[in-house]
């Protein structure tokens, strides 16, 4: 029962992206420590020479050296969508068995426990529910007028109400008939990344990190931020979250906005996320003016705040972010690494939960 509207929403981008390089862009060279070697391919042992030529060879891992981190970001991609197939083939059929079982303790079909559950009760889309959709789906309607598309954008917000009812209906079905899915999470490569000494909330002795090089202009890292909150409360004393700084090259307000709460970091750690916590909440508001009045929420002792935002140190510690990150393969925000496991963009709280759980279940 997946809503159309929910499908379309889907398929928005979850990161924003800097452009592809061209000819006469600056390419960051990677840095930092060396990643782990990437799978060779079936049947090719990495000291396997794949050319020669009179008077040299060349080997699998020379030839793939410069570009590891890329190899393990698509096995880790490749590993991540074979398991997400797997689950959702799982998930397919205990929810058909389980729903035949309750449909034959009730002494009716399928389809009418079906219509029962989930049909019956949704309600009708109201006008706001509809308006809303409606903005959404601008792009996909070209322009034209909300009465002119009024059947689908209905017919979108019904879907999306089912989905949801149907969501919750399967997870108390499943609760009631005990459903224990036990399909491994696959054992992802893992980028070695450096906290560096940036911003973290969380204890240090936590058996999972996340690091995050995100910027504050960018909204998918607003939304992202949210996640994020809900993973530190629900895995309180378990989980570390360290934030690095990458501002995009088409976000003017980026950079600014990193070094007023780096200089709210050199006085105090609350300062800091207090500026974080403000500039996530609102990416539009990122003025002179807006960054002004963070600060003064946050506290800071205004001249030495000021001082500090002029020192060209800092911009260049947030470079340091930006280089760091370009290093391990990241190219747009949010990125996150789960010790050293590569999440892209602003991912469903689910993602990121079977990854974390997976690591606590290793150090038992």
């Amino acid at each position: 029962m997946r809503s159309t509207l929910a499908t379309v929403l889907l398929l928005a981008l979850v990161a924003c992206q800097e452009k592809p390089a061209t000819a006469g862009s600056t390419q960051v060279a990677p840095s930092g420590p060396a990643p782990a070697a990437a799978t060779a391919p079936a049947g090719t042992a990495a000291a396997e020479v794949v050319a020669s030529w009179t008077g040299g060879s060349l080997s699998y891992a020379d030839a793939s050296k410069d570009i590891s981190i890329s190899l393990l970001q698509m096995q880790g991609e490749y590993l991540s969508n074979r398991y997400d197939a797997e689950m959702n083939a799982v998930d397919e059929k205990v929810n058909k068995s389980v729903a035949e079982l309750e449909a034959k303790k009730r002494n009716i079909t399928l389809e009418e426990l079906m219509k029962k559950e989930i049909e019956e009760k949704v309600s009708a889309p109201t006008e706001p529910e509809i308006q809303d959709a409606y903005n959404q789906l601008q792009r996909k309607f070209r322009g034209r007028p909300l009465e002119e598309v009024r059947p689908d954008v209905e017919r979108a917000v019904t879907q999306k109400k089912q989905g949801e009812r149907y969501a919750i209906f399967m997870e108390d079905l499943r609760k009631s008939y005990g459903v224990n899915v036990t399909l491994p999470f696959p054992d992802m490569p893992r980028i070695p990344v450096s906290t560096d000494d940036d911003p973290s909330e969380g204890s240090a002795d936590a058996p999972v990190t996340i690091i995050q090089f995100a910027e504050f202009q960018c909204p998918y890292c607003g939304a992202a931020n949210q996640t994020v909150q809900k993973l530190l409360k629900d895995y309180d004393g378990k989980v570390r979250f360290v934030f690095r700084d990458f501002p995009l090259g088409f976000h003017e307000n980026a950079i600014p906005a990193a070094v007023a709460a780096n200089c709210g970091n050199q006085q105090s750690i609350d300062k800091y996320w207090k500026f974080h916590d403000s500039f996530m909440a609102n990416q539009k508001a990122l003025t002179e003016a807006d960054i002004q009045k963070a600060a003064q929420e946050a506290g800071v002792d205004t001249a030495k705040w000021e001082a500090c935002r002029k020192d060209p140190a800092v911009e260049a510690e947030v470079r340091k972010d930006q280089d760091d990150g370009a290093a391990v393969g990241v190219t747009g925000t949010p990125a996150f690494f789960i010790n050293g496991i590569f999440l892209n963009g602003a991912q469903p709280y689910e993602k990121f939960k079977m990854i974390i759980d997976a690591e606590l279940a290793k150090k038992g």
